[in-house]
């Protein structure tokens, strides 16, 4: 399973999307925005591994209770066979996310000596892939040999039922997105011999299966999102909560995580790329002024919603909260989850060593993280602390011991609601949707939906998508649903915005903060699904490549 927060070309995807922007040369981010990629590129292609991922999970299935180690027990060897079951139904999972209709192997790996012709394999359509993942995933939850999730530290971040049920809502909700269910732009997406590979006719039971499927993990977890006290209160404070639940390790709302992420790991750690110059960082994860204006006001309102209270003029006269006395005003009295995800210019770095000074970021022209000092700086004049531990010290280069959270129950609530809305046209229905989204809302300080936000389908699906936005941030998410939700053409496609990096001198110089164009970018109709590697196309005859590609 990939690592979603890999830098360095590997999997992580906020440079491709309307979130941000990676400033280094070397990221095949930055070709793919100019619409400079091919069938040969090889940007982000994860064909092979996954593949090899499914075949060495067929392999083990296939060949585990041959093995005559006395120490391996049936019900280690059973449970094992079930987590292979179930990573194969995965790996399929993130294929068909990627590239679509995908070619189906038997569960009997092929002969390594098959003849070439044997391995002329066509693919096949949409739909039967989506329903091989769903009945493997249903068959490993059937089974009694997995248990719903592991008790032993040791066994933590193993595949259990409820990371199954947690792909099994995903795989689903994909299925039911409005780029496979009915899209007439793939009518023509045929296999060599005529045979669609794609459905073309919208069908509502698809969202029904995608919300059942999400509802099962929820009821499976009643204790709920997770929330945090600070020492010494009694309520829980949004801030903490919103930013620890991906840092407090093994918490109640984690589904699925790597039980060890590289913070300090300068390769392709996460950490080490967000973080300003002064700390030993890579400074180069541009934030986007369209990720900016998504982040609530703390009233709960969007920037541009009557009385949201927000201005993009001036500095604050006093600190606030989270704010200090000139902060540019655009900055000041918005939700806690923007504190805890983004650094804009004037804030402070969230790693505080004892005795030494606060270290303030300054992201315009000459500043210590500006553009004129070094090739690594934010092209948009915004880092990211989201995913960064406040123990990371990355100056010393101890990234803090903690786990890297790919699955958590919030994704699962927001699954919920998108599907249930999409299922049910009804004011009952809008109200259990709106119902999770606001658990989301009040755990990160906000008040509930108004009337208006769910007075219609469309009104609940724009409110939907805006909270995952903001919700999922930076976790890997966004690029996916643009191209699911079949908006990307206008989303990440757009001209990337941020502030003006090429100028200001001081934090209250007005000339840093205009909104400015940061890189025009290209988004064709064929880049929602990734070319299938030229090389496969050459080696097996029979798979088609993917539509204009």
């Amino acid at each position: 399973i990939p690592d979603e927060a890999k830098m360095q070309n590997n999997y992580n995807l906020l440079g491709i999307c309307d979130e941000g922007d990676f400033i280094w040369d070397a990221a095949w981010a930055g070709q793919m925005n100019i619409g400079n990629w091919n069938v040969s590129s090889g940007y982000y292609d994860k064909w092979t591994p996954f593949y090899q991922g499914i075949r060495s999970a067929s392999i083990f299935i296939n060949n585990i209770d041959k093995n005559d180690d006395p120490t391996l027990s049936p019900d280690i060897r059973n449970s094992w066979k079930q987590e292979a079951r179930a990573l194969r139904a995965i790996y399929y999972f993130y294929l068909i996310r990627q590239y679509g209709p995908v070619v189906l192997l038997p569960d009997e790996p092929i002969d390594i000596n098959a003849a070439n012709e044997a391995l002329q394999l066509p693919r096949s359509p949409f739909d039967s892939c989506i329903n091989y993942v769903v009945s493997e995933l249903d068959a490993v939850l059937q089974s009694p040999d997995l248990p719903a999730t592991f008790v032993n530290d040791k066994d933590k971040g193993r595949i259990d039922k409820h990371t199954v049920m947690g792909f099994k809502s995903r795989a689903l909700l994909l299925a039911a997105s409005p780029l496979w269910n009915g899209n007439a732009d793939y009518a023509g997406f045929k296999n060599s011999d005529g045979k669609p590979l794609v459905s073309t006719t919208y069908d509502e039971n698809k969202w029904k299966l995608a919300a059942s499927a999400a509802k099962v993990l929820i009821d499976d977890m009643p204790l709920g999102l997770y929330k945090k006290t600070a020492t010494g209160e009694s309520t829980f404070d949004p801030f903490l909560s919103v930013r620890d639940v991906l840092l407090d390790r093994w918490n109640q709302e984690v589904i699925y995580c790597r039980p060890q992420m590289a913070s300090s790991n300068a390769a392709d750690g996460w950490e080490r790329h967000v973080a300003p110059r002064f700390v030993n960082g890579w400074n180069g994860v541009g934030i986007s002024q369209q990720m900016i204006d998504a982040y609530f006001m703390d009233n709960g309102k969007k920037i541009n919603e009557q009385g949201s209270g927000y201005t993009e003029t001036g500095f604050s006269g006093s600190a606030g909260k989270y704010t200090k006395a000139g902060t540019s005003n655009m900055y000041v009295n918005r939700e806690p989850r923007f504190y805890a995800s983004i650094i804009y210019n004037g804030a402070d770095w969230i790693y505080k060593e004892d005795g030494q000074p606060v270290h303030t970021v300054e992201l315009f022209f000459t500043g210590n993280c500006g553009k004129q000092a070094s090739h690594d700086h934010s092209a948009t004049g915004y880092l990211c602390c989201k995913n960064v531990s406040p123990n990371s010290n990355l100056v010393e280069w101890t990234g803090a011991l903690r786990s890297l959270v790919m699955m958590r129950l919030a994704e699962i609530y927001l699954n919920y609601a998108e599907a249930l809305n999409e299922w049910k046209n009804d004011q009952g229905s809008r109200e259990e949707a709106a119902h999770y989204i606001d658990l989301i809302r009040d755990r990160a300080g906000l008040p509930a939906l108004d009337n208006s936000r769910k007075a219609s389908r469309e009104a609940l699906r724009n409110a939907i998508r805006d909270e995952r936005r903001v919700e999922l941030a930076f976790e890997n998410f966004r690029a996916w649903d643009t191209r699911r939700w079949k908006i990307a053409e206008q989303t990440d496609g757009a001209p990337l915005m941020g502030m003006n990096v090429d100028a200001g001198k001081s934090l209250t110089d007005p000339a840093f903060y205009q909104r400015t164009i940061e890189e025009k970018r290209v988004f064709k109709k064929n880049y929602y699904l990734w070319p299938i590697p030229q090389s496969e196309i050459v080696r097996n005859r029979a798979c088609i490549q993917n539509p204009g590609w």
